[in-house]
């Protein structure tokens, strides 16, 4: 038996979403983990019609929230917002250099939501998560 079991992270397969015609205001869960969770990058992406996108991570019960009005076919990364008002705020950008600057988002429980609050289109859904667990 390795002295390391339950304390070293394991890296999973992405999680994926690639979700057809979402529904306006509509949350589509793209991770639910309840054991122990490292998240190292969420990304979103539409295709079609330019809308606007949020992201909702649940950490241990705490809810972190953030937004971006999506350019259609563009990538767009989200990380913890430093020096936000709100200590909720997830920070979208398209800036993928980004991502090695801030800390994974880590807890026992981890959910990852996505979804549309426009309705420009009918054009897919995608998000990934990049995680790893105990």
């Amino acid at each position: 038996m390795s002295l390391d079991r339950g304390l070293v992270f394991e890296h999973q397969p992405d999680a994926f979403l690639s979700q057809a015609n979402p529904v306006q205001n509509q949350w589509y869960t793209v991770l639910d983990v309840k054991k122990g969770v490292k998240v190292y990058s969420v990304v979103i992406l539409v295709w079609t019609a330019s809308e606007t996108l949020e992201v909702r991570v649940t950490i241990d019960g705490q809810v972190l929230v953030g937004s971006v009005e999506a350019t259609h076919t563009t990538y767009y990364y989200v990380h913890h917002k430093l020096y936000a008002t709100a200590a909720s705020a997830l920070a979208i950008d398209g800036n993928i250099f980004l991502l090695g600057h801030y800390p994974p988002l880590e807890g026992r429980e981890v959910k990852v939501e996505v979804r549309k609050t426009t309705a420009a289109g009918s054009g897919t859904l995608d998000a990934r998560v990049v995680y790893a667990k105990r």
